[in-house]
């Protein structure tokens, strides 16, 4: 099990989220989602979360991660690996202690599809 941690989620005309599970059920097919597919290895089971469970009203709403919400979800899913994916999200796991593999977020303008097999390959050494 891999758990991405990202940043926080936030409304736009084309995704008017009002909650994560909106947010979840869509993600892969906005902009971020499909740039993290190239970070995901095939065949794995994983869970994409947000470092806070905010919503922001636009892509310029950025909030502190809660390490409440986010130590939750490791005890719950127990993953096998963490890909923090970002400032906020790698500051969150920081605050928190554990081991993580730190990615840029995939709305990075700058992320390419060679960092993204770097980060996909960073994983598959830590799952074997």
């Amino acid at each position: 099990m891999i758990l991405y941690i990202l940043q926080n989620a936030y409304k736009s005309d084309k995704h008017p989220f009002t909650n994560n599970e909106e947010w979840s059920r869509e993600l892969l097919r906005s902009h971020t989602g499909r740039r993290l597919k190239d970070m995901i290895p095939d065949g794995v089971q994983y869970k994409v979360i947000n470092a806070s469970e905010e919503i922001g009203d636009n892509p310029n709403s950025v909030f502190k991660g809660n390490v409440e919400h986010v130590s939750l979800w490791i005890k719950q899913l127990k993953p096998d690996v963490i890909c923090a994916c970002g400032k906020i999200a790698q500051q969150t796991c920081g605050d928190l202690g554990v081991m993580f593999i730190s990615a840029p977020h995939p709305a990075w303008r700058r992320l390419s599809k060679k960092i993204t097999n770097e980060i996909k390959e960073e994983i598959l050494r830590c799952l074997n």
